[in-house]
């Protein structure tokens, strides 16, 4: 039986594992079973450790939901019909409104050549510079990176004698990113005094196993973050960037707690901890709507990492695996305002490649948009809304069923050469693209390694900027009745846009459910399994309750993998057109019976 090494697609971790079998033809015989296990290997990253999405894998690649054939206006067709009803439907958008009204979005489904591609085929065969990563759960942490350099940032003193470790933690990896546990846990069962430290507003499958909960208020991540390096800075004299020192100057402890929701005291032991340890490692784990600024997270979280004295690891975690890949590729090869003007539905056409867009965030622009559409083509794995919505729907290979490369975290590329087959009558965005574009009067030969954009700026401008706009909005969430956060379940990745469709996410997690604190369901007299409406300013939904201890206060939290979830946070744009998340205010009534 053949076997094939590779990386699980799921998530940015990508572990490595073994698949054995699968071999497709007409008589199914023991290479045709299809399993996957294990890399055993020495070197195996997490010592070969799957999650349960892993060890599922199998399912993404043999489901019976892929589709695997094209379709047209939802009827079955072939892909040579496909691909000629779209090369004529763009060339009629663009004799009529120009090549300006098309658009083209991308998600994590491609390989950095794909994606590559995909701007060539934009700018080379249709002449628009309207490409973007659609990635609202990612690409802030992206922008900060790429944005703010901090290697200036140098350690505070001498390594720490002894083995104490500390891991410190934004967010719920242990959701997002399962096998991260195998190394966050010696933090807390390791040497005497290691400890591993979470900042949440809820009490996450992560903050169940700290030593010490720094529970924020909803969206005070960024703030906790700011007076963990204004305290680490404080205490040891330290030297930091010029608009980082301005920014922690100004802002004082008074308005650190309440912002963050969090004491002086809770966040100066914290910093203490990380300052005596021999080793300290940071994780930031976000996810659609979890911080108030994501970006300033991750520039106070990794400022702080390299300030450590002992031996340290900053290890921001994306939501999805090729998403660095894909954004680093596009952002290399210049800007765009592709999804302000998708917003403002000034695009006519769209070509959207590797992303279910309505998992991604069903926001009202978005909806109104597609609405609005005159033509739509869409690369999917399995039926969808975006599917519904489109024209033509190509059946798309994984990122396990097409050789590339991908990037899972900054600094890491992953080639993959030795790939499964597609599912019949699957095709690779790239072929899909080289035939569009062969169909269109033009050749595009496979893209090598693509130009990416990797150096940062040096600069800390724009700092002071963010951080006006989040005390801003964590005014806002103060002044609401409830506030609601995004709650994630690790039966699920990412957008659950392949994991809704998976046997143990359907036993497990089959619809999204809202958890409330005690509090909020005596005063609404609330039991388990109760209906209630939930509105915000992005729409309004009806979900089943589960009352818990993980919550407390005016605190709620809603499944986050399900897009009748993701359309509660409303849509806003920046000034640089990057979506703008975090918790959101929110109301609750509850339902009469037989409604």
């Amino acid at each position: 039986m053949k076997e094939l090494k590779g990386n699980c697609p799921l998530c940015s971790l990508a572990c490595p594992l073994v698949v054995a079998g699968g071999e497709r033809g007409p008589i199914f015989g023991k290479d045709a079973l299809l399993s996957v296990d294990w890399d055993r290997s020495a070197d195996s990253k997490f010592g070969g450790s799957l999650c349960a999405r892993g060890n599922a894998l199998a399912e993404l690649l043999s489901h019976p939901k892929r589709i695997n054939y094209p379709f047209m206006l939802g009827e079955r067709t072939t892909i040579a019909a496909a691909v000629s009803e779209t090369a004529k439907s763009l060339a009629d958008v663009k004799a009529a409104h120009g090549a300006g009204s098309i658009g083209v979005l991308l998600g994590e489904n491609l390989t950095n050549e794909e994606a590559s591609l995909a701007a060539r085929f934009a700018r080379e065969v249709v002449g628009t510079e309207n490409i973007a990563l659609f990635a609202p759960d990612d690409a802030p942490l992206f922008r900060a990176h790429l944005a703010r350099d901090f290697s200036g940032v140098k350690p505070a003193g001498p390594k720490p004698a002894g083995e104490r470790a500390v891991s410190l933690v934004f967010g719920d990896p242990f959701s997002e990113h399962p096998c991260t546990a195998k190394n966050i846990l010696p933090g807390r069962y390791g040497a005497r005094g290691s400890e591993t430290i979470v900042v949440s507003p809820d009490t996450n499958h992560t903050a169940w196993f700290s030593n010490r909960h720094l529970r924020c208020k909803p969206g005070g991540e960024a703030a906790v973050a700011a007076g963990l390096l204004k305290a680490a800075a404080e205490k040891t004299k330290a030297e930091l960037p010029a608009g980082l020192k301005q920014l922690l100057d100004k802002a004082d402890w008074s308005e650190i707690e309440r912002l963050g929701g969090v004491s002086k005291d809770a966040i100066a032991g914290a910093a203490q901890s990380m300052l005596g340890a021999a080793k300290t490692a940071v994780y930031v784990s976000n996810i659609f709507g979890r911080f108030g600024a994501p970006a300033l997270v991750y520039s106070f979280a990794e400022a702080l990492s390299r300030l450590m004295p002992g031996e340290r690891e900053f290890v921001p975690q994306f939501v999805q695996q090729n998403t660095w890949g894909v954004y680093s590729t596009l952002a290399a090869s210049g800007a765009s305002d592709c999804i302000r003007k998708l917003a403002d539905a000034e695009l006519r056409a769209l070509v959207i490649l590797g992303l279910d867009l309505f998992s991604a965030y069903p926001a009202g622009p978005i909806e109104k948009a597609m609405r609005e559409k005159r033509f739509t083509v869409t690369t999917q794995i399995f039926w969808n809304q975006t599917a519904e919505r489109a024209n033509i729907v190509i059946p798309a290979a994984t990122l396990m069923e097409k050789p590339g490369t991908v990037s899972p975290a900054f600094g890491e590329d992953i080639v993959r050469a030795d790939v499964m087959k597609p599912v019949a009558g699957c095709v690779s965005d790239g072929d899909f693209l080289a035939m569009l574009a062969r169909e269109m009067g033009s050749e595009l030969a496979p893209a090598g390694a693509p130009k990416r954009l990797a150096n940062r700026s040096a600069s800390t401008d724009g700092l002071s900027v963010e951080w006006s706009e989040y005390v801003s909005a964590q005014k806002e969430i103060a002044g609401a009745e409830i506030a609601l956060i995004p709650w994630s379940e690790a039966v699920h990745a990412a957008d659950g846009s392949a994991s809704r469709n998976f046997h143990w996410s359907e036993i497990t997690c089959p619809d999204a459910v809202l958890m409330v604190s005690e509090e909020i369901a005596a005063g609404l007299r609330l039991s388990k399994g109760d209906r209630v409406d939930v509105s915000t300013a992005g729409g309004e939904i009806v979900l089943p309750v589960e009352i818990t201890k993980r919550l407390a206060g005016k605190i709620v939290a809603a499944t986050i993998h399900f897009p009748a979830v993701r359309k509660l946070f409303p849509w806003r744009l920046s000034a640089a057109g990057e979506i703008v998340l975090g918790p959101v205010a929110a109301k609750l009534s509850r339902q009469r019976a037989g409604y």
